[in-house]
């Protein structure tokens, strides 16, 4: 329904025409900002808590602020942009983990910057169109650029506007515009995190990304996903690329293919829905051995 397609449509006829609209992609257009829809806040002013971010599960270390979003960086030479999903947990009121393998392509852009001697810009934009989500939890070949992808899923150029303190081009109806840096030779914890797998994870070594403006739409609709829920939206997602063979994790080839087929089959949510109802089965037959006691 989000690519404007009936919503009985069957998995083939998506998955062809999915297939067909990336071949097709459309580069993006610059835009002006209308500052006046948007409540900014600088760095002085910055509070992540004020934000409306729910503790989605039990097991979260934290508030992710970051489950069905965009992060954007750009190559600090090439300027080539990418355009990903990565997780991101608040710490404080002004700084977030940002949780990537090494492998990645922000990771990629990350190792050029501290390279350098510099701290790599980033954005993020929450509450952005579907079809932008869909393209950048994509895994397309590094250097491609996502927009393109996502204005070919639309059949229309993805409108961008330029940042406030940062070298980077958001979605123009971003509900949430937030702006600063990953911090170089740092590295922080990220997690627990209850994840697709249906196991909580963590990464010990996950980026920092120290919030410097925060932009808030008027009456904004903050965005996300119950992660770790069966047959949320990271199933489905993952689902649909699995059959477009868009999956990339960035482990071995090994584990890549073992997921790939676990997703495909949706092995991960039967796993979910086991483990849920065999806590629930645990719980009343503690309950029923308490009562007979």
């Amino acid at each position: 329904m989000a690519l404007g397609l009936p919503a009985d449509i069957s998995l083939n006829e998506l998955v062809r025409v999915i297939q067909k609209r990336i071949a097709g992609q459309v580069s993006p257009k610059l835009c002006q900002l209308n500052r006046s829809d948007y409540r900014i806040f600088d760095s002085s002013g910055v509070n992540l808590y004020d934000l409306p971010v729910p503790w989605w599960n039990e097991h979260d270390g934290g508030r992710y602020l970051g489950t069905w979003h965009i992060n954007v960086t750009k190559d600090p030479e090439s300027k080539r942009r990418n355009v990903g999903v990565y997780r991101m947990m608040i710490l404080n009121k002004s700084q977030v983990t940002v949780s990537a393998s090494e492998n990645s392509h922000i990771a990629i852009h990350m190792r050029a910057a501290e390279s350098a001697g510099r701290d790599l810009e980033m954005a993020v934009g929450i509450g952005v169109d579907e079809a932008i989500v869909l393209a950048a939890a994509s895994g397309f070949s590094f250097g491609i650029d996502e927009y393109s992808i996502a204005g070919g899923l639309m059949h229309h150029a993805v409108d961008l506007i330029n940042c406030n303190t940062v070298d980077i081009e958001l979605p123009y109806n971003c509900e949430f515009i937030i702006e600063g840096v990953l911090k170089k030779g740092v590295r922080v914890k990220d997690g627990p995190f209850f994840d697709y797998t249906g196991e909580p994870s963590v990464n010990k070594s996950a980026f920092l990304f120290d919030v410097r403006s925060v932009g808030i739409k008027r009456e904004p609709v903050f965005r996300g996903m119950s992660v770790g829920c069966a047959g949320a939206e990271d199933h489905v997602l993952f689902y649909l690329l699995s059959h477009l063979g868009l999956v990339d994790f960035h482990g071995s080839a090994l584990k890549q293919k073992i997921q790939n087929i676990f997703l495909k089959r949706g092995y991960y949510r039967l796993f979910m829905q086991a483990g849920k109802m065999g806590h629930i089965l645990k719980k009343k037959n503690r309950r029923t051995q308490n009562e007979t006691v």
